[in-house]
């Protein structure tokens, strides 16, 4: 059996444009001077497309998201510290995962996972609540698609003196944000997203005040932004062994972000976002009202039809017979599932997209072979 690429509509991974995925054909060494420009180029370019220099610094980690998230609560949040975490899906739900699990009191305030955070709701509460130092919350949540009011929540917390730590894995290069408009301390964002970079890399944004500060030593060698910023900026070296092929991937991608723009590539998000809609409407409709949607997902719902992880897995095999990938998992609360926007998504793609929802809700849970060997071909002849 011939391997091929699957076409790839998730919320990242994503699928590549084949010229970020030649990047990765080129060896290079970790501490040479050629891979330490790579590096600083990355650091450059990121830094430029969120309107930070002066003010912030970008500092890459080896892993993802995940990862990026916990290397900035480590090194930011202390253990006499005590964060308020907003929650409307469950990447909030794993920054106070997190939180919990370094030993932090850190309190969860929990909205409608298919509405934006409310803003004066987390200001009610900040005014109750005195001894809040961190607020952290994520921009885009890719749970349901939501998009939450950054700047707003941002400057409630400023005006309070209470520090922001953001997660916008899944906002940076398709929604514009400005670290000189929206002041925020410390956010976070990977490679395998509206970058679309390969996975393996996430990038911790904070501002230089928190950079240099004084603090107690973080208790993990490889979660301590600070020492990794240090050496960056004394050495232009990685502390220990870097991704090498994934930030050669990632500089180009970043250049091929900066050409784009920002508003370029959210406008081209939202096209595919709409196209994705139309052909999916007349069985599962969005969740989500037009204007809380981000750009980089959507979620749908197929209510009778699509209720339980059992129901969501039948339609996830039929759309990868014909090589569809979208995300795997139901969101059982609201009984939804997400489609990705971004990345390398061709228009024949939707086309048997919609073939595939009108072959499996037409007739649920019995894929027409026949129907499934035209279109697909019709998508290898058109690719």
């Amino acid at each position: 059996m011939s391997e091929q690429h699957h076409f790839l509509m998730t919320p990242g991974p994503l699928a590549l444009s084949d010229e970020v995925k030649a990047q990765m054909q080129y060896d290079i060494g970790s501490r040479d001077e050629s891979f330490r420009r790579i590096t600083s180029r990355v650091r450059g370019l990121l830094l430029d497309l969120l309107d930070g220099n002066g003010t912030h610094s970008v500092v890459p980690i080896q892993g993802g998201g995940s990862y990026g998230m916990e290397a900035a609560l480590a090194s930011f949040v202390t253990a006499t510290d005590r964060p308020l975490v907003c929650i409307n899906g469950i990447y909030g739900e794993r920054i106070l995962k997190i939180l919990h699990l370094r030993g932090i009191e850190a309190v969860g305030l929990t909205m409608p996972s298919d509405q934006p955070l409310s803003t004066p709701e987390i200001a009610a509460y900040l005014d109750r609540n005195r001894h809040i130092t961190h607020l952290c919350f994520v921009h885009s949540e890719t749970t349901t698609g939501v998009i939450n009011p950054l700047g707003a929540i941002v400057e409630l917390a400023r005006k309070r003196g209470i520090k922001t730590i953001i997660d916008a894995m899944s906002s940076f290069g398709a929604t514009e944000i400005s670290a000189k408009q929206v002041k925020f301390d410390v956010l976070v964002t990977s490679s395998n997203k509206c970058i679309e970079g390969p996975p393996g890399v996430s990038f911790v944004v904070a501002s230089l005040e928190a950079l240099e500060s004084e603090s107690r030593q973080t208790n993990s060698f490889v979660l301590d932004v600070r020492d990794q910023w240090r050496n960056f900026e004394r050495t232009g070296e990685w502390r220990s062994t870097p991704p090498t092929h994934i930030i050669q991937a990632c500089s180009k991608a970043l250049e091929v972000l900066a050409a784009e723009g920002v508003v370029g590539r959210g406008e081209r998000y939202s096209s595919v976002r709409d196209e994705i809609i139309r052909a999916t409407t007349p069985y599962a409709p969005p969740l989500l009202s037009a204007n809380v949607r981000s750009p980089v997902c959507v979620a749908l719902t197929a209510e009778g039809v699509i209720d339980t992880q059992s129901d969501f897995d039948a339609l996830y095999q039929h759309l990868a017979n014909y090589n569809l990938y979208i995300y795997s998992k139901l969101h059982l609360p609201t009984s939804s599932f997400r489609i990705g926007c971004i990345g390398s998504i061709r228009p024949a793609w939707i086309r048997l997209l919609a073939a595939a929802f009108r072959d499996f809700f037409d007739v649920p849970r019995i894929p027409s072979k026949a129907l499934y060997g035209a279109e697909f071909q019709f998508v290898k002849e058109v690719l």
